[in-house]
């Protein structure tokens, strides 16, 4: 197969033998193709823990990183799975194929003993593409709710949307030192608009409070002179990029922002 001017050998079998497929399995993981097993299997797992699943029919990824993936018929998620740089071993006994997933540090292991094998597939994609994930500035808030030492160590979350006269301040809060920080978050770059913005609300919070407070602009970036208008006015400047805040998020799952707080 021809795509895009790149020869493609795409493989796929319909209930191959064990035999067949204990072949093309070596070939395969010889050429670190992305490999897709059907079948009816057991799977142990052994190394910090162990567990053991019992017959059924199950769908296997293996990419050409060497990372393994076993999948049940519901669910996104695989039961089991080994990262990537496994070492694998394929071979026969007792009328079964094994797969095996062995990692050396930490020492642990994934085995796949398969009695039928439904299908069998095989290529070796081509994906260059660059991720770009999209993420809004109340969620980047939300973010920083949840993981306060993304911007800063040391920093605590005090309130979040709090009113003053200015308007609402995203994040306030206070450093490893104590001292009141407000920080005024930018999903893209930064510029004058939001240096003066952060600075009315320092100033309103500093008239109401009488306290040292810091003021932070965290964006991915700063515009073009931005960077000495921060240094006039006494302001700081913070890197924080949707795809940090989004690792966050996605680590911290759904709990609500009221469990921060």
């Amino acid at each position: 197969m021809n795509v895009g001017g790149q020869s493609l050998e795409f493989i796929l079998v319909k209930f191959p033998s064990l035999e067949l497929s204990e072949s093309l399995l070596r070939n395969s993981l010889k050429r670190r193709e992305f490999v897709t097993v059907a079948g009816n299997c057991e799977c142990r797992y052994t190394g910090r823990a162990s567990s053991h699943l019992g017959w059924g029919e199950r769908l296997i990824l293996i990419k050409g990183d060497g990372s393994i993936q076993v999948h049940r018929p519901k669910g996104y998620e695989p039961v089991n799975w080994q990262p990537p740089q496994c070492n694998f071993y394929v071979h026969r006994s007792g009328g079964l194929l094994f797969i095996e997933a062995h990692r050396r540090r930490p020492r642990e292991s994934l085995t796949l003993n398969f009695d039928r094998i439904i299908f069998y597939s095989s290529f070796k994609p081509v994906d260059n593409a660059e991720f770009n994930l999209y993420v809004s500035e109340e969620q980047m808030r939300d973010a920083l709710i949840r993981d306060p030492s993304i911007l800063e160590d040391g920093l605590e979350l005090v309130d979040f949307e709090r009113k003053v006269e200015p308007g609402f301040i995203d994040f306030y809060g206070r450093d490893a030192d104590g001292r009141l920080v407000i920080v005024e978050l930018k999903r893209s770059q930064a510029g004058k608009e939001a240096i003066l913005q952060l600075k009315r609300y320092v100033d309103a919070v500093l008239k109401i409070t009488g306290q040292n407070v810091r003021g932070v602009l965290a964006a991915p970036r700063l515009k073009s002179g931005a960077q000495g208008l921060l240094v006039e006015l006494g302001l700081e400047f913070r890197r924080l990029t949707p795809r940090k805040c989004a690792e966050v998020l996605k680590k911290s799952g759904t709990r609500k922002i009221s469990e921060f707080i």
